[in-house]
């Protein structure tokens, strides 16, 4: 082969290095492909600046607009979440309520929004979650009528978007419930079924396999691969040095070719 070096010393170590590369780029290969399960720490790992509060907005919310919100509460409310007209509640309703629903589905009392005998009939006060300049995020807080106490009082998220003819309501879902227990009030939010809270031990971690488990496996794999160029480039040098030797007559009962 004219690319390799005349010497057979040199070739030699040409091939021995060349199979040391193979071997540990294949190792390199096979370890970054591996993906490392074990959870993270969830610490930081740069400065990530000052945290965003869902409230920190450069949009105010104008006392017009509040006032058009609250008239827009005060008749979606009691019409769609005390399903006292779903015709109403339909009319003011946003592309998100409607998306897979239709009227008739309303009035059969099948509606994305959720039910609540709701005591309230004017809504006033709501604190802003998220302000944009042509949609509103609240959070309101309703009570039950009598005789519905048991249920407890419900915070709803509420989006309101501007439209061509006023304010409509895009989403409502509920986002805490706060249960009586003997004269005190027990809480239900999102925070129930996410975060772990303090004192309570925490859940056992899913068991992960390291990167080191594929090591034998991968120098298996390599070996394998490599194995064909080693044994070749064996009986490539052992052929050329035979057949020098053989012109050289070096073997013994036989003449030299000099």
């Amino acid at each position: 082969m004219p690319f390799l070096p005349t010497s057979a010393r040199k070739r030699r170590r040409l091939l021995f290095v060349a199979a040391l590369v193979l071997v540990a780029g294949g190792v390199a290969a096979g370890i970054a492909a591996v993906p490392n399960t074990t959870p993270g720490s969830g610490a930081p790992t740069t400065n990530e600046g000052p945290a965003q509060l869902a409230d920190n907005t450069n949009v105010k919310l104008t006392r017009s607009d509040r006032a058009a919100i609250d008239n827009l509460l005060a008749k979606f409310v009691p019409a769609a979440v005390k399903r006292k007209s779903a015709t109403l509640a339909w009319s003011l309703a946003g592309p998100e309520l409607k998306a897979s629903t239709t009227l008739s589905d309303w009035k059969k009392g099948t509606s994305p929004v959720p039910y609540y005998p709701v005591k309230e009939t004017t809504f006033t006060g709501w604190p802003t979650m998220d302000v944009e300049r042509n949609s509103v995020v609240l959070s309101l807080l309703v009570h039950p009528t009598k005789g519905h106490e048991s249920l407890g009082d419900y915070t709803f998220a509420v989006e309101a978007i501007r439209s061509r003819h006023g304010w409509l309501v895009n989403r409502l879902y509920t986002i805490a419930i706060n249960h009586p227990v003997r004269g005190n009030q027990h809480e239900i939010g999102p925070a129930d079924f996410g975060a772990q809270s303090q004192g309570r031990q925490a859940p056992p971690k899913q068991p992960s396999l390291s990167r080191t488990w594929f090591l034998p496996v991968l120098f298996g794999l390599v070996a394998a691969l490599a194995a064909p160029f080693l044994i070749g480039g064996f009986f490539l040098v052992r052929g050329r040095r035979r057949r020098r030797r053989l012109a050289a007559g070096q073997f013994p009962g036989m003449p030299s070719r000099r």
